[in-house]
């Protein structure tokens, strides 16, 4: 017994000593390299109104993606409920959940400021979660940033979608099918790319914590999402860290608290209908980035 004791305390010290200095070598590592240019399913019409109240109800389907029987009305009363209830500073569910619908039109484009809106929301979800998420957090306001120009420049009328966005970058020779020179700023195609490609990973996790029982740990639900969406984009050294990174992460139970959920079952309920809406996007972003041929952009 006191040979395992001796032994978890050995293991949490490397850990601890460890994780920090990943964090720092991974930091290193992107500013030599200067990747801060790469790296990085909405139901209803939305309205750019995150930072109003949320006054409205909403209707999640039944069934999203899980065999768990669900009524309906209670369905909505547990969302509902919980979006209200989470008005806390910083990251806030329902904010999240109404940014990914606002960013989709009557005619199915994808607006690009919302787009990054829902992103900044994610951000701060991310944050939340402590520094294991640093390594895309810190790339994506870079990516924001990038888009946000795009969107504010000369030409910024034709970045309003992501569909108007390519349309303009494929006749205008904009987007590089090569791989991009060390100083040149990236696309915006390229750019949102980077995002789009970290959205799958960060959607598979939002489910797996939807949808788990509380014995999961958290960090294996987020390896096997990562390795399942993100990881083969990434340099071995990304990857690395990454696994080491995930070793911090909350519990679910510490999570629920942070998505103003109680238990599993609300739990089910809120985060799936935000996957729902988040699974919406990505769909249509896939889809146009399918139908150019652009997935592998370098």
């Amino acid at each position: 017994m006191a040979s395992t004791g001796l032994s978890e305390m050995r293991t949490r010290r490397i850990i601890c000593f460890v994780l920090p200095l990943s964090m720092i070598l991974l930091l290193l590592y992107l500013s030599t390299n200067k990747l801060h240019v790469q790296v990085s399913e909405c139901l209803e019409n939305g309205r750019p109104c995150v930072e109003a109240q949320i006054d409205i109800i909403i209707h999640p389907k039944k069934n999203v993606n899980t065999d768990r029987p669900s009524d309906a009305k209670e369905d909505e009363n547990i969302l509902e409920n919980a979006l209200r209830n989470c008005q806390r500073d910083g990251f806030q569910i329902g904010k999240m959940l109404m940014s990914f619908r606002s960013c989709v039109t009557e005619t199915g484009e994808i607006l690009v400021g919302e787009y990054l809106n829902a992103w900044r929301e994610l951000i701060k979800f991310m944050d939340s979660m402590g520094t294991v998420f640093i390594f895309i957090s810190s790339e994506t306001r870079t990516k924001i940033n990038i888009l946000q120009d795009y969107l504010r420049g000369k030409n910024g009328k034709s970045y309003r979608t992501i569909s108007s966005m390519v349309q303009y970058e494929l006749e205008n020779e904009v987007v590089n099918f090569k791989e991009l020179p060390p100083n040149r700023v990236p696309s915006g195609c390229r750019t949102l790319l980077r995002m789009h490609r970290a959205l799958k990973w960060l959607e598979d996790f939002l489910y797996k914590v939807g949808t788990s029982p509380k014995e999961q740990k958290t960090s294996e639900l987020c390896a096997e999402s990562y390795h399942k969406t993100l990881a083969h984009h990434h340099s071995w050294f990304i990857r690395q860290v990454a696994e080491i990174a995930f070793l911090a992460l909350p519990s679910l139970e510490e999570m629920y608290e942070v998505v103003c959920v109680k238990d599993h079952k609300e739990a089910e309920v809120v985060l799936l209908t935000t996957v729902e809406a988040i699974a919406k996007v990505y769909n249509i972003t896939q889809e146009i980035y399918t139908n150019h041929n652009m997935l592998d952009l370098p």
